[in-house]
C-alpha cells in the first residue's frame, strides 16, 4: 500500500497531514509521489500521525512496499 493510500485509509488529507507532522502539504506531496526522499525524522511524524508503521524502501520512497 502506498502512503497516499494509508492516508486516504486514515481519511485524512495532506494538510490534515501537514498540521499533524508540521511537514508542508507541498513536501508531502513530493514524498507521495517519490520525488523526493524523507528524512528519518519526516518518516517518523508521518508514521506517528498516520499510527501505522511504513516500510519504506532503500530509497525512503513507499513505492510499493507494504505498511504494516
Amino acid at each position: 500500500m502506498h502512503l497516499k493510500e494509508a492516508r486516504f485509509k486514515k481519511g485524512i488529507t495532506q494538510f490534515d497531514l501537514r498540521i499533524l507532522t508540521g511537514i508542508h502539504q507541498s513536501r508531502i506531496s513530493y514524498i507521495e509521489r517519490g520525488y523526493i526522499i524523507p528524512r528519518d525524522d519526516e518518516k517518523q511524524r508521518i508514521e506517528d500521525a498516520l499510527g501505522l508503521r511504513i516500510s519504506w524502501n532503500e530509497t525512503g520512497k513507499t513505492g510499493n512496499r507494504t505498511i504494516t
